[in-house]
């Protein structure tokens, strides 16, 4: 799985940098995020936001490597097998929190529009906004990934710049270089962004204050969800 993510280096200043990051999942969980088993695949040392063009820069280098374990390479000796091994490595999740998932995927920004399904933000009083569930079966329909690639492939060949901002608000989608890969898929390798989501409790929130406080949800479909939750069985070192 790959993560972008910001952080600051010193303290006292603005000043962040970018970081592009891998963890092998193959790992057992409680060692898969320990240091010295991820690999930094790329540092982005800029002042500001960065754009998905700049970032292309960087995606292009590790998609090459990328498609190139893809297709398979031969370990020399491993320590269970001192003959040699070959291996094949995909890339199969995109870890980051929303902004920057939707950016490296080649996604609109968040605030405008979700990666997964056709809802688009409403924009009132001069910001975007999610509200709105009484259309539901018009936009809660999984976006098709053809579509997506030949979206991506259509803006990456607009001859300038206003029309590519046009193109990316009427399709909400831009080229970005994971789209080499022949699995990769843009819409189901996203996943959760578990700190926002869950540790710092958006998905509450929205239950709360949206589904129920809105009466979206009644009784007896709270009463049905509290059923299946009741059937899983969580990890114990899940959390």
């Amino acid at each position: 799985m790959i993560n972008l993510d910001w952080f600051q280096p010193y303290d006292g200043t603005f000043y962040s940098i970018r970081v592009i990051y891998a963890a092998i999942c193959n790992l057992p969980r409680d060692i898969q995020f320990k240091c010295e088993n991820l690999l930094i695949l790329g540092l982005l040392p800029v002042l500001n936001e960065v754009s998905l063009h700049k970032i292309n820069h960087y995606i292009a280098l590790i998609v090459n490597e990328l498609e190139l374990l893809w297709s398979g390479i031969t370990l020399n000796r491993t320590f269970e097998c001192q003959n040699g091994k070959n291996i094949r490595v995909a890339l199969v999740l995109i870890l980051c929190d929303i902004p920057a998932a939707q950016k490296i995927c080649g996604h609109i920004s968040a605030l405008v529009s979700y990666h997964r399904c056709m809802k688009r933000a409403n924009y009132e009083d001069h910001q975007h906004n999610f509200a709105g569930m009484e259309d539901m079966k018009n936009w809660f329909i999984t976006r098709d990934l053809t579509e997506h690639c030949q979206n991506a492939l259509a803006w990456q060949s607009c001859n300038s710049t206003n029309s590519k901002k046009n193109f990316i608000s009427e399709k909400g989608v831009k080229w970005s270089e994971l789209l080499q890969l022949p699995y990769f898929d843009p819409i189901r390798f996203i996943i959760v962004d578990p700190m926002h989501c869950l540790f710092l409790g958006i998905a509450r929130w929205i239950m709360k204050r949206i589904w129920i406080d809105e009466s979206v949800l009644t009784p007896n479909d709270l009463k049905k969800i509290q059923e299946k939750m009741n059937q899983f069985k969580i990890l114990a070192d899940l959390g």
